[in-house]
């Protein structure tokens, strides 16, 4: 049923050691993923979304550490597996597309190289059957000279069509869950758009959950049932894509909405959260969103707020919304009940 929970993530914490001591970059995030559903995680660089994913993929860079939390998959604690029984899901029930195709494909093997590998190890098929499999995986991600691709490398092929390939490798076992990291950076508008089709139509032929990282809310509205929104390591927002879009709640949510270009309204500048991220050792007390925060009041830089709940599964960190509905602001910044 689509409603069953396929992945669950319970307080996940991971940390780096660096030489300034353990700094957290996932902090107590907690967040699900339903059976044949899209859930797009969002924000800024630096908000900690790809190490999120790094995280559930248990490929962390060797310096950093999942501290705490539970990451359930199928029933089973992602985090509690060894390095042998992980290989067997990473890449066989979840599979993920990388940022940058250029440098996750292997420059020195072949495209049909690299697309049956993973069909030797994981379906144990023959050469033959494995290769007849991509040539037919490619033609699906919309390769009309599949068989002469084969042949070809990365460096042959353009970026949007090295993109297509690392789809075509990351279906190729039917993967349960996609995870896919901003898969349509620097790829021009047409392509974009290819690719998103494409991730579509592959969820509906194989019933296959995706998370979808990205900090482009334009891909969010075409492609997520449901929204995640992080800020400095926490979640601090989520929703259906509808009531996010609707009604964004959280301010950091608000100011990303209001930075995307809209066709309706000529501004001779578009509007940007002052500020940065910060740095996961900058991160102090208080709300972290505070100083960047045109709503903030004094409680905000002393004291963490926790996620409130409000209706249809809505959640949003922030004071302003304490007692259940709470109040709201309008666009002026004053507050109302």
């Amino acid at each position: 049923m689509i409603d069953e929970k396929l992945l669950i993530i319970n307080d996940l914490k991971t940390a780096f050691s660096t030489s300034m001591g353990s700094v957290t970059v996932v902090d107590d995030v907690s967040l699900y993923i339903k059976k044949k559903e899209t859930l797009a995680l969002v924000g800024e660089s630096g908000c900690g979304k790809s190490m999120t994913s790094l995280s559930i993929m248990q490929l962390l860079p060797v310096n950093g550490k999942i501290m705490n939390g539970e990451i359930i998959f199928n029933n089973h604690n992602l985090v509690e597996l060894s390095d042998k029984e992980m290989s067997k899901v990473r890449g066989n029930d979840i599979a993920m597309i990388f940022q940058e195709p250029m440098t996750s494909l292997n420059p020195v093997l072949t495209i049909g190289d690299q697309i049956t590998e993973g069909l030797l190890l994981h379906r144990k098929l023959s050469k033959k059957e494995a290769k007849d499999r991509a040539v037919a995986l490619l033609k699906l991600v919309g390769f009309s000279r599949a068989v002469e691709v084969m042949k070809e490398y990365p460096h042959q092929l353009s970026g949007g069509m090295r993109q297509r390939v690392m789809i075509a490798m990351a279906m190729s076992v039917d993967p349960s869950l996609l995870i896919a990291d901003e898969p349509t950076t620097a790829l021009d508008v047409t392509i974009q758009a290819q690719i998103l089709e494409l991730m579509q139509e592959l969820k509906e032929k194989f019933d296959t959950s995706i998370l979808l990282i990205t900090h482009d809310l334009g891909v969010v509205a075409e492609m997520a049932d449901r929204v995640v929104v992080m800020y400095a390591g926490e979640v601090v927002e989520e929703a259906d894509a509808l009531s996010l879009f609707e009604d964004p709640s959280h301010p950091y949510t608000q100011g990303l909405i209001k930075s995307v270009p809209s066709l309706d309204v000529q501004q001779e500048r578009l509007y940007s959260i002052p500020g940065t991220v910060p740095a996961p050792n900058e991160v102090t007390v208080g709300c972290r969103f505070a100083p960047r925060c045109a709503q903030a009041w004094e409680r905000c830089s002393k004291e963490k707020p926790s996620l409130y709940q409000r209706k249809n599964g809505h959640q949003v960190r922030c004071f302003l919304y304490e007692l259940g509905e709470g109040t709201n602001y309008n666009e002026s910044g004053a507050t109302h009940s």
